[in-house]
């Protein structure tokens, strides 16, 4: 089995466990596990759709993955406010 379609087995797997834990309310977008999630399975679906390149599947997953990446930075700057007040004036 190639490395590209190793890649596409773990990505698939990680975006619909995902999909799953969200629909099943074990997940929301919130968490971090839902996001990583997503963040690895598109990353990894937009690498084995380089070879052979499939234009569409490639910028799809990327542009998904990179709105984990959104959700993980988002979700650890709301918890470092969260712990972190701001002084009071």
């Amino acid at each position: 089995m190639s490395t590209m379609v190793i890649f596409g087995l773990i990505a698939s797997v990680a975006l619909l466990v995902a999909f799953a834990l969200l629909n099943l309310g074990k997940l929301t977008p919130d968490d971090y596990p839902y996001q990583v999630l997503n963040f690895v399975g598109a990353g990894f679906l937009a690498a084995s759709a380089l070879n052979p390149y499939n234009a569409g599947v490639f910028w799809t997953e990327l542009i998904w993955s990179l709105l984990g990446l959104y959700g993980i930075v988002k979700i650890w700057s709301a918890r470092r406010r969260s712990s972190h007040p701001a002084p009071a004036a």
